[in-house]
């Protein structure tokens, strides 16, 4: 009985150091050690990435204009650059070809280049998009129709489309000061196309 009333109690403590993560059982002292070095190596890379993205970061934000001059301007697919963030974290581009205008209504393809990896719904990483954005002119609003993202800058590397059904894609406000206000301005100006 009493064997057995220690045997609880030592599994009751084992299962009690497991859910607070300390080693219990079937690590010798020089697994303890290794695993010690790989945790403080894997510490010290993460913060080695964290320092140089911020002082990318801090570049950026420095002059957001010298990452945009490295970016392609693709002049071939009409291409123009329209705005860039304060911080350097987003440029946008926007072109006249496959313009369309219907009475009050403008459909336009809006190119949108990112220093840092983005995430589609699904997880996947990317560093360009493009969209394809029906504005309401009148009621100064736009949709999503569609969305390419590249894996890459520059409308490079793996492509994934996401096309929304006309009918189902929301319409939402331009917001002033914002990077869809620059680029709506300029597809609802009179003259454009």
């Amino acid at each position: 009985m009493r064997g057995s009333m220690l045997a609880q109690v030592a599994a009751v403590m084992i299962v009690a150091l497991w859910a607070r993560g300390e080693t219990v059982l079937a690590q010798t002292p020089e697994e303890t050690k290794a695993w010690e070095a790989q945790r403080d190596k894997a510490r010290a890379e993460e913060k080695a990435r964290a320092e140089q993205l911020a002082r990318e970061r801090a570049a950026r934000k420095a002059d957001p204009m010298a990452w945009v001059r490295t970016l392609d301007p693709m002049p071939s697919g009409g291409w123009t650059f329209r705005s860039v963030a304060p911080d350097g974290s987003w440029a946008a581009f926007s072109t006249d070809h496959q313009l369309k205008r219907s009475g009050h209504e403008v459909t336009a393809w809006l190119r949108q280049e990112y220093p840092e990896a983005q995430h589609t719904g699904g997880g996947d990483s990317y560093f360009s998009d493009v969209e394809k954005i029906e504005y309401d002119c009148s009621r100064e609003r736009a949709r999503v129709l569609e969305v390419d993202y590249y894996a890459q800058n520059n409308l490079a590397g793996a492509q994934q489309n996401e096309q929304i059904d006309v009918k189902q894609a929301p319409w939402g406000s331009i917001v002033p000061g914002t990077q869809s206000e620059t680029v709506f301005r300029w597809a609802c100006a009179p003259g454009s196309r």
